[in-house]
């Protein structure tokens, strides 16, 4: 992720997989990269020493714990943070669905609860809540082929169970993301207690097929499939939740009953140019197909 802000900076990575091989890119562009345990609180707050601002994103495991292990770990930052002496938090958040809907989505209602709760600590805050992921379409929403005649041109289908015109708000997560959160770190004040809803725009799965289609030369569908038929292709510890959050999307929508409000809005904050989901195909026109 870059961040578009101002220059004198000092970044530090607390990075949940202290292994990862992106860390060597991060210590060659001058980020100070620390170790601790998210799960070990008392380790927290000698790496975050001096830390002015902790922008904190937690990670989603689809299991039975998921609700219960994620806002455990994203309290424990936000504690740690606040008694190094944090003056700003920034958290990676997303809708409440049980309280907007009446239904659960485990997945989003663990960050609403704990932004619901950071917005009780006594320290500035200010809210990233990212759209889908442009790269869901490289990996479990890429197009696979459908079994055809053989000589046949091959047709590929983008599966789902919403309807094929269900606007859903995408963001090209990688290289946007920074362009939120630069915002917000820029201009601290100006956001504080502030959501941005982060989205290039709108496109329904039936235009993102006909945009993969147009681009790549590869005749893409959306396939409508019975809710219980998509919900069986997913592994154990994904469907109850990605369905619900399929059901949300399509109704009241991502971000909620305003989304198509709480985007533009956040679209004009945004420092520099967004990536349209044209652009993300034409980068990545060989992946979409390589599933």
């Amino acid at each position: 992720m870059t961040l578009n802000c101002p220059r004198n900076i000092r970044f530090v990575l607390l990075p949940a997989t202290p292994q990862n091989q992106l860390l060597k890119a991060f210590k060659k562009s001058g980020v100070e990269v620390v170790s601790a345990d998210v799960d070990d609180p008392q380790s927290l707050p000698a790496a975050l020493a001096n830390a002015h601002t902790v922008f904190i994103v937690t990670t989603t495991v689809y299991d039975e714990h998921l609700k219960s292990r994620e806002f455990r770990q994203g309290k424990a930052m936000a504690d740690a943070s606040v008694s190094a002496g944090a003056k700003y938090l920034i958290f990676s958040t997303t809708p409440g669905c049980e309280r907007l809907w009446g239904h659960p989505v485990d997945s989003f209602d663990s960050k609403a609860e704990v932004e619901d709760y950071i917005r009780k600590l006594p320290v500035s805050s200010a809210f990233f809540a990212p759209a889908m992921f442009m790269q869901n379409f490289l990996t479990n929403q890429a197009p696979r082929p459908i079994p055809g005649k053989e000589g046949s041109e091959t047709t590929y289908a983008i599966a789902n169970f919403i309807s094929p015109d269900a606007p859903v708000p995408l963001i090209e997560t990688v290289g946007d993301s920074g362009k939120y959160v630069g915002a917000i770190l820029a201009a601290p004040e100006e956001y504080d207690g502030q959501t941005l809803s982060a989205a290039t725009g709108f496109y329904s799965y039936r235009q993102a097929a006909e945009i993969i289609s147009r681009i790549t030369g590869k005749n893409t569908i959306y396939a409508q499939l019975p809710q219980e038929q998509w919900t069986s292709y997913l592994p154990p510890g994904y469907q109850r939740s990605m369905t619900a959050m399929m059901r949300w999307i399509e109704k009241p929508g991502y971000f909620g009953p305003q989304s198509q409000e709480m985007v533009e809005w956040t679209v004009k904050q945004a420092r520099g140019k967004l990536t349209t989901f044209e652009e993300f195909v034409k980068q990545h026109a060989e992946e979409l197909f390589s599933q």
